[in-house]
């Protein structure tokens, strides 16, 4: 717990798209890589009692409560308010923030923000969406549309 200290920064565990540095830079900076000065720290993390799904004709996946599952994600620390208010846009109103608690890779319980599928559940396929999938398969054409529509 951290009674008594400011929390200076703002930490979001992400388990689909937003994995990938690649797509955090865009989203947040408008660009191909994420700046070299930046303080964004990206870390793998894991949120128990819910489980991901890949949603019917999309590219990116949802995450319910599910007792019993987990999903591998990673936590990305220092956001600002302001880059929080970006992804809240970037996340659109399929998901809502919320306090969650993580497990970091040292095994530490970690407090941190998710966006939460609040959506149709009949959107969702019940199959794990697979990042290295998205990666391989998806990435491509997603990053290519999202920098043609920036110049």
């Amino acid at each position: 717990m951290m009674s008594g200290t400011i929390m200076s920064s703002i930490s979001i565990f992400c388990y689909g798209t937003l994995m990938s540095p690649n797509v955090l830079a865009r989203v947040l900076f408008n660009k191909r890589d994420l700046p070299s000065n930046s303080p964004l720290s990206l870390t793998p993390a894991t949120l128990h009692n819910h489980s991901r799904s890949r949603l019917i004709d999309e590219s990116y996946p949802a995450i319910v409560k599910s007792e019993g599952s987990s999903v591998a994600g990673v936590l990305v620390s220092e956001l600002t308010p302001a880059q929080v208010k970006t992804l809240d846009a970037f996340e659109g109103d399929e998901y809502e923030r919320q306090k969650v608690q993580v497990v970091n890779e040292n095994g530490q319980a970690v407090d941190a923000w998710c966006y939460i599928w609040v959506d149709r559940l009949d959107r969702l396929t019940g199959v794990d969406w697979d990042f290295d999938e998205f990666m391989q398969n998806r990435f491509k054409t997603w990053i290519e549309g999202e920098m043609s529509a920036m110049e």
